[in-house]
């Protein structure tokens, strides 16, 4: 079986940069020829257009893992751009405050998300965009997968919630510990 999965880092392959970790992706990879297109840190806009990059078509099922509303398309990031798991990472908040605090030229992305970003835009963008990946993959096997709090965001037909996995087995793997990614592997297996 042919498995594509795309989507952020709740899907990438984390062995890019630790060879040793293995999550859920990686189990399935073990048992199924898995095409993984999905990069730590990037927004919905970019797993759109990891979907639009190959031919669904010749896939037997498609994984998409979802991501937050709350990250901002750049087109190279300013921090994470020469990091193998992270070389298309979106900038969101979190990340870009943290690291403001030893790079200042860090400091107007920081204005900009504390005085000008607007979530309600951002979740429209985003439900647009969902929208457009539900048309794209409608005629495919697709598994859609969420791991944080959903509410307000579009509601796909087959749509497998982590959320409660990942609050309860938060690691450093896929953002899981070892039972989660056990755990999110078996479901998504079920699904395949």
């Amino acid at each position: 079986m042919k498995v594509l999965i795309t989507g952020d880092s709740f899907a990438a392959d984390q062995q890019t940069k630790f060879p040793k970790n293995v999550g859920w992706p990686n189990m399935l990879a073990q048992e199924y020829t898995v095409t993984n297109l999905a990069q730590a840190g990037c927004g919905e806009y970019k797993i759109w257009q990891q979907l639009k990059s190959v031919q669904l078509n010749k896939f037997d099922h498609i994984v998409i893992a979802h991501t937050s509303p709350n990250r901002i398309y750049v087109k190279s990031h300013p921090v994470h751009a020469g990091d193998p798991l992270h070389a298309n990472c979106d900038a969101i908040y979190s990340d870009i405050k943290e690291h403001s605090k030893t790079n200042k030229r860090l400091d107007p992305l920081v204005d900009f998300f504390e005085n000008y970003f607007d979530e309600d835009h951002a979740k429209d963008i985003h439900n647009l965009i969902c929208g457009d990946i539900d048309k794209l993959t409608k005629p495919f096997p697709v598994t859609h997968i969420i791991s944080f709090d959903w509410k307000g965001l579009y509601k796909f037909d087959n749509m497998l919630n982590f959320y409660p996995t990942f609050k309860s087995n938060r690691g450093k793997v896929n953002h899981y510990t070892d039972k989660g990614n056990i755990e999110v592997y078996n479901k998504i297996k079920k699904q395949l």
